[in-house]
Parts: C-alpha cells; structure tokens; sequence
C-alpha cells in the first residue's frame, strides 16, 4: 500500500467530516462547493444558460451561518473564564507552543473546535533532530524546544494500533500536510507540495519518523526513518501523538457534536435558495393590460408604454389597465421558520447534561456523570493536555508537572432564595459546612462530597469558629426506651 493509502474507516466518515467542516467554513466554503449542498435547476436545454442560472441561482440563496457561529459560541462559552494553567518552567508554550507564534492557549482552543466540527482531531508533540541528551541550557541557547500542534481530523488519513502486553499502543500515524517550496523557475512564486509525515513504532517498539513528499513529482521517502531522543538522549517507546474524542480519546471514531445542525443548515438552505429564486421571479409588480384589440396592441408595442403620474395612458373604450403581484411565498418562508427554531434548539441542546459513561472504568463500576456535549469535550481536551504536556517536559528536560486545565463549569444553576435560605439554616444549625454552601451558592449545584468528608469540613469549621459565632452543633440526645 501507498503512503497516501486511507484507513478503511476515515474513507467512510471522510465526506460526513467534510460537510460539517464547510459548514463551519461559512457561506463562502459552501456555496464555492456549488450543487455538493444545492442541487441544480435546468430550465432550458441550452447548457450555458443553466450554468448562468443555477449560479444566479445559488447567488440569491442564503446561507444561515448558525453551525459556524454556534461553534465559536461554544469555544467562546468553554473560555469564557482563562483556564488555569501552569507550564512549571516550560514558558515557552504560553508565546510559542507550535512553533509558529501559537500559544498553547490557543492551540487548544482549535483543538475544542476540532472536536465540535469532527468529533476527533489530534495532538502530536514534535522535536528538533539532536544528537544525544541536551541539557536545558543547551535547548535555551540553542532554542531547541518541543512544539505542540494540533493536527485536524481530515489530516489524521492511517493510524493502527498493536497489542503491547496488556495494552495497545499506537503503532502508526499517518499525518497529512501541505508544505510551499520556492519554484526553481520563478524566485518570487512558491510551489505548493504535497507531505506525509509518518509516525511508527518499528519491530523493536521504538518511535522513528519519516517524511514523504512529491516534491521531485513523484511520491517518495525524502529521507530514512530518524529515531527522535530526550533530554536524556534515550529513544521512546511510544509515539507522542494522542487522537482526540468528543467521547473518548481514542482510535474509535466519535459522534459528531455539529452535524445534526448542520444538516439543519443545508436543509434550511434549500428553502432559503426556493424562497429568494421565488420573490426574484415573483416579488415584482406586473403592468397588465386587458380589453386591447390587435390595432392597438400592435401601436403600443411600436410605441412604447410610458408610466407615470405626468404621463397619460390611453385605452380604447372597454380597456383596462392594472398591476399584478404574486402573494408572498408562504410554504418556504414557514419551512424556514421552522428549521431556525430547530437549529437553535440543537444548538442549546450540546450545553445540555446527559447522562453518559466517562470512562471505562466508571461504566465497570456502573458509575454515570453528567456531561453536556461540550463538558464531555473539555475533559477528554483537559485529559489529553495532561498527556501532552508531560511529552513536553520529557524532551525538554523538565517541568513534568506542568498542566493546564479549561474550567468545565459552563452553566451554573440558580438557586431561589428560599433555597439559599435553607441551606443557610443548615449550616447555622451545624448540618452543613460553610465551604459546601459556598460551593451550592457559586454553582447552584450540591457537590458530590462522601458523608465522613462533610463531617470532618464541619468539625474542623465547629473548631475555629470565632468566639461569639452562632456554629455550634446540636447537642445529640439518646433515649432508652
């Protein structure tokens, strides 16, 4: 098989990943990909007419951007509040953390929207080529540093998986890229190639990288496999590369959190392009004329017909002269009523909880969270920033405790006054820790907190009370009978 060889599964999901991505794109990216979201009209039997129509066509139509702005609203909603975040010496990532002026910050909000408009994407951590262990100020000096970049699903083409002792481990990562080169013809234009950077574990399990490309016209390997080393000049033995999920992180392929509303999007641009192509055929007033004979049809066509205030009209006896207007098209102005309350509808529904598994591990103990769709993809982001942070300071040397965490939080409850007021009651009469109620007033939910943890926030908070505090238990009282 060819480098460029797809996996059997992205084939399949290739065209569902593409329309939701044009979707995203906006108008432009749509309407550019012409009767892929629009079927054709042929009105005439002339082909160039059809063209010039169906491109007036799809012109007229218009194209409601609520998937695009719904996913920057979703990523606006997950940042909302700066996510906390602690490169513990490596700084690097906050300015620079793909190499190209990307801080981590927002390497991963790309990430998230990869998730929201593919349900997948990854992470991959890259190295310059060393020759044995560096030290850190050798990669200071030098400005050898590890780079972060966030390949988008439609690039991630092969992968396979192979089974390590207990475990499967990423066995191969088929990544493709577009790269520019000066044109040895023209110093001022740059050729555009075609590059596939493969990442393997060989037969011995250890993680080598090798470039393909077209650039010499055909497909060919520019160069043998290089195995990359850390700090400490030892080779991996695993590749750094971790596949993102809307459910799990993952080789599996995951639900696709916007396609359902963008396939809304298409259906509501179909309506959108009936109606327009109507009011334009219709939405004119019409002069008609009724009562004439051939002898003055024939002048007023010679002549001319004048409209105007200041300009007489005149009719044989009998005539009559009016204006005609169709009634507004009601049928496809409804249907696109109708799907714009649905998409918004869709759209709040991926801020909604559900009840989903999390892990495998809860699903074994039969434990269920609460997770809207974009909750569900924060953490999945926020475990995999775990992973990929700890690839970082292995090649740099240091900063293993580095992390960075997008708050999950997104809708906090309200809670009535009565409800804060009994809350308040409970923590006066000692049934509730002050730190638990602050947490209810905050969120608006109650916490999952073990009943002897509670006890102790409350024994520890009833022992350094203030003198004159009113936070005191209640004496407990014990009957005989």
């Amino acid at each position: 098989m060819a480098v460029n060889s797809k996996h059997p599964k992205y084939a399949e999901f290739e065209g569902r990943w593409k329309v939701v991505h044009d979707l995203c794109d906006g108008a432009n990216a749509v309407k550019k990909a012409g009767a892929l979201y629009l079927p054709e009209i042929n009105v005439s039997k002339d082909k160039r007419e059809n063209e010039l129509r169906n491109q007036a066509y799809r012109d007229r139509a218009v194209l409601y951007e609520i998937t695009k702005d719904t996913k920057q609203e979703l990523i606006g909603i997950a940042f909302s509040e700066d996510p906390n975040f602690d490169p513990d010496g490596m700084d690097f990532l906050k300015y620079n953390a793909d190499g190209t002026g990307k801080s981590y910050y927002h390497l991963m909000q790309s990430a998230l929207g990869g998730l929201l408009d593919a349900g997948r994407g990854g992470l991959f951590v890259d190295y310059p080529q060393t020759d044995g262990a560096t030290s850190v100020a050798e990669v200071e000096r030098l400005g050898i540093l590890p780079t972060v970049v966030h390949y988008k699903t439609l690039s991630i083409i092969n992968w396979g998986v192979r089974k390590v002792g207990a475990h499967f481990k990423t066995a191969l990562v088929v990544l493709a890229e577009k790269d520019s080169i000066v044109d040895p013809n023209d110093e001022f234009s740059l050729k555009e190639i075609q590059l596939y950077r493969v990442l393997r574990l060989d037969q011995n399990g250890e993680y080598c990288v090798q470039i393909y490309s077209d650039r010499t016209g055909t497909l060919q390997a520019d160069s043998e496999p290089y195995y990359p080393t850390d700090a400490n000049g030892a080779k991996w033995n695993e590749i750094p590369f971790i596949p993102l999920g809307s459910v799990a992180n993952d080789w599996e392929i995951d639900n696709i959190p916007l396609e359902s509303l963008a396939l809304m999007n298409i259906a509501h641009y179909h309506n959108s392009a009936e109606y327009e192509n109507s009011v334009f055929l219709c939405g004119q007033i019409q002069p008609v004329m009724t009562g004439l004979d051939t002898e003055w049809r024939d002048w007023l066509q010679e002549n001319g017909v004048m409209l105007g205030s200041t300009t007489p009209l005149m009719l044989p006896t009998g005539a009559t002269f009016t204006f005609a207007q169709a009634e507004e098209q009601m049928i496809a102005k409804e249907a696109m009523e109708a799907k714009e309350k649905h998409m918004k509808a869709l759209g709040a529904k991926l801020l909604e909880e559900n009840q989903v598994v999390k892990t495998a591990t809860e699903s074994n103990n039969e434990s269920m969270a609460k997770y809207s769709v974009l909750s569900l993809c924060v953490a999945n982001l926020n475990e995999a920033s775990e992973i990929v942070l700890r690839w970082c300071a292995k090649y740099f040397g240091s900063g293993d405790k580095a992390k960075f965490t997008i708050k999950q939080d997104f809708a906090k409850g309200k809670l009535s006054l009565d409800a804060l007021k009994f809350y308040n009651e409970l923590v006066q009469q000692g049934k509730l820790s002050r730190e638990t109620f602050h947490t209810i007033r905050t969120t608006g939910k109650v916490p999952e907190i073990d009943f002897e943890e509670e006890e102790e926030r409350i024994e520890d908070e009833t022992a350094s009370a203030l003198p004159g505090m009113n936070y005191e238990r209640p004496n407990s009282t014990t009957s005989n009978t």
